[in-house]
């Protein structure tokens, strides 16, 4: 069975010498299906969305979750015509992402190295997990005001993947970078996409007000899939590894 090792590469866990971590490995198997589901739930309510279809680059994807049909605008953004039969489903997934993201960070939280950063980390993907419930109890069109606090759950999750990262650094270089490369891509997409409703659709850079949100959430989305592909291949090996000082 491989594990991550300290220098990049798979290294093999003798059955006698580790056990796997059963908790690692559900909270990989966790994170998968909360990553999972969620990006399926999307191309479906999105394909049920008729009369104009839904625009994956001029749509915000909390437009899925919209209870009602007509023109629809978040405060100083562009109002766009909303209409999504399936959006209880959307709604449904936007809560189960939450849950599934709180449940995996737990029985993560012996695959990081032992520190304040992973402990700081932990809390974040809690609050992270608690803001995408909060979107999808708030739909935007309900509470405005509670959804775009719950969305906040994106540049939250992203500063977990940074701590989470830099945790890991001197464990597994590879895993570390793509952490940091992920978390900084949606932290920059983040601000694009909020300074684009002040400073004009320039900024989205020809992605749309849409595209634009999809490049601050979806990089949080691919790097938990990666750690929980990362956490059952390998059996939960980098909780065996040494706590980190930081």
């Amino acid at each position: 069975m491989t594990g991550i090792s300290t220098r990049g590469t798979p290294q093999r866990v003798a059955s006698g010498n580790a056990a796997p971590d059963w908790p690692a490995v559900a909270g990989g198997v966790v994170w998968i299906l909360a990553t999972l589901q969620y990006g399926i739930v999307q191309a479906i309510v999105a394909a049920a969305w008729h009369h104009p279809p839904y625009s994956w680059l001029n749509n915000y994807i909390s437009d899925l979750g919209n209870t009602v049909c007509g023109k629809f605008a978040v405060p100083h953004g562009t109002a766009a015509y909303v209409c999504s039969p399936m959006h209880s489903t959307m709604n449904a997934s936007f809560i189960v992402a939450g849950l599934l993201t709180i449940a995996g960070a737990i029985l993560l939280r012996r695959f990081w190295p032992q520190g304040r950063l992973a402990t700081a980390a932990l809390v974040l993907w809690v609050i992270t997990g608690l803001g995408k419930i909060l979107v999808g109890l708030s739909p935007e069109n309900k509470n405005v005001d509670l959804h775009l606090l719950g969305a906040l759950n994106i540049p939250v999750g992203c500063i977990a993947i940074l701590l989470l990262s830099m945790s890991v650094r001197q464990i597994n270089r590879t895993v570390s970078i793509a952490g940091i490369l992920l978390a900084i891509l949606g932290l920059a997409g983040t601000v694009l996409s909020t300074a684009g409703q002040f400073g004009g659709s320039s900024l989205y850079l020809g992605l749309g007000v849409g595209g634009m949100e999809r490049v601050s959430d979806y990089p949080a989305s691919l790097w938990v899939l990666m750690i929980g592909i990362i956490a059952v291949l390998s059996a939960g090996a980098l909780a065996r590894r040494p706590a980190s000082r930081k």
